[in-house]
């Protein structure tokens, strides 16, 4: 799918939109019949000669020119409250303040309006050797009411931002030419010179990675400085990551915002790790390149037997399995696969292992034979090992590999043990539980094995229609 409708997947072209910063490149524009509101740092006209070498038929008229401040103080108080989405594709990281403006966002939106982010990655874009912003540089430029850059920021930004052969600025996560910083120490009086200017001078003051990202919006929204949870967020190959934020911190407890933080902590620490890849003759550049490949493709093929085993829970009645209902859930599945290069795995399995069970043999007691589907016969083929844990040397891996192989095992197991207990005109309930219980049984309670406990409680849980206990 193409950028722009990727980012306004949920958006119809009735909803009311705020589009900050667009430049000349809108990804809502009004020429294309959506409601948008622009807001930019100048008007249409400044923008024109600003951009005169950009493609400038797409700069639209700028409804709100916005030049510091309060983004919320910039537009009309009657507007607040009524918008369905507020977009801004690479602005976050120049905003000076992000708590405010992203506190604006919510005094801008309607109750169930959505924040809409394309967002730098550092790892593939010319911030790659800078230090990742954190919820405390967040929480001290919201107390000191920043509207300026500070010249730590601007020294930092000058010094650390790096290009690739071409000066290139962005680029995909396999692209391992070395980035090489832009600018000579020579310009270090030009750093000083833009803090003081009284003016805003722009900079990258904000440095991310998903992970940390997500943190940060975790954080600042726990402490009670925004009202927000990520949604959504989506890893491009390329430059950026997308955020779908809604109004609504999450309600944790204090154990369970602990989990929340460590987990995401830990996903920084794989993520940067990751852009060793990049390092021409670094530790981690080709075998784990492939090894992360390999590993992607094993996630989508356990995420479409998930969804194999969802249609199948969803279909049981009383009868047995609802062959239609079925068909048309798998068929559901497959329009939901994403489209990237990736896309053709989730297809096949959905579509084989769907045949499988529609054309599944009866035995002599009614219920399905499975033939070469036993479990044991596909330990290989549905490896889930989470990308982290490809970053990491062994005994870690290995022990993360054998972990995550057993719990896809296990998802095999319940997927079986439905079919099996399915008869000709009926579901087998006490059979389906005689299973898993044979399955828990026969499932050592240490080493890597008994990582199948927990996912056979869970899915056949799911199956039962119980609740976690």
């Amino acid at each position: 799918m193409e950028r722009a409708p990727q980012l306004l997947r949920s958006l119809s072209k009735d909803a009311r939109i705020i589009e900050i910063g667009p430049s000349f490149n809108p990804l809502a524009p009004k020429c294309d019949g959506w409601n948008t509101i622009v807001v930019d740092h100048a008007s249409r006209e400044a923008l024109l000669e600003k951009y005169h070498d950009q493609a400038i038929d797409r700069i639209e008229a700028v409804d709100i020119v916005w030049t510091g401040g309060s983004l919320a103080d910039a537009v009309p108080s009657d507007q607040h409250g009524t918008f369905d989405a507020f977009i801004a594709s690479h602005v976050i990281e120049h905003t000076t303040d992000i708590v405010t403006f992203l506190h604006a966002a919510e005094t801008l939106l309607k109750p169930d309006g959505v924040v809409i982010l394309a967002v730098p990655d550092k790892r593939k874009c010319f911030d790659c050797y800078r230090p990742l912003s954190a919820t405390a540089d967040a929480i001290t430029a919201f107390l000191e009411r920043r509207d300026r850059h500070t010249l730590r920021t601007h020294i930092d930004y000058a010094l650390n931002m790096a290009l690739k052969p071409g000066g290139i600025g962005a680029w995909a996560a396999s692209d391992v030419q070395s980035a090489e910083p832009a600018n000579p120490l020579t310009d270090a009086p030009h750093w000083h010179a833009a803090a003081q200017r009284p003016d805003y001078t722009d900079a990258h003051a904000w440095v991310f990675v998903p992970s940390s990202f997500s943190l940060m919006i975790l954080e600042v929204s726990l402490l009670g400085y925004l009202d927000l949870q990520v949604e959504d967020l989506q890893e491009r190959h390329a430059t950026e990551f997308f955020v779908w934020l809604r109004k609504g911190a999450p309600r944790l407890s204090a154990e369970e915002a602990r989990r929340e933080r460590t987990a995401l902590m830990q996903s920084v620490i794989a993520e940067l790790a990751d852009q060793a890849r990049q390092l021409p003759d670094g530790p981690l550049s080709e075998t784990a390149a492939l090894l992360r490949d390999r590993l992607l493709k094993a996630e989508y093929r356990a995420q479409a037997l998930r969804r194999v085993l969802s249609a199948v829970q969803a279909s049981i009645g009383r009868l047995g399995l609802n062959r239609g209902r079925f068909r048309q859930l798998i068929a559901s599945a497959g329009r939901e696969v994403p489209a990237n290069a990736l896309a053709p795995i989730q297809h096949h399995i959905l579509l084989d292992e769907a045949t499988k069970i529609l054309n599944r043999r009866k035995t002599a007691d009614g219920s399905a034979a499975t033939g070469n589907d036993d479990p044991a016969m596909a330990e290989n083929a549905v490896l889930v090992v989470p990308i982290g844990a490809a970053q990491f040397r062994d005994p870690l891996l290995a022990a993360e590999l054998a972990r995550e192989r057993q719990r896809s095992l296990a998802v095999r197991v319940v997927l079986q043990a439905v079919l099996t207990s399915l008869r000709a005109h009926s579901w087998d309930k006490k059979r389906f539980k005689a299973l898993i219980a044979k399955a828990a049984q026969e499932t050592p309670n240490e080493g890597p094995e008994s990582a199948r406990h927990a996912v056979l409680a869970e899915e056949s849980r799911r199956v039962l229609g119980v609740g976690r206990a």
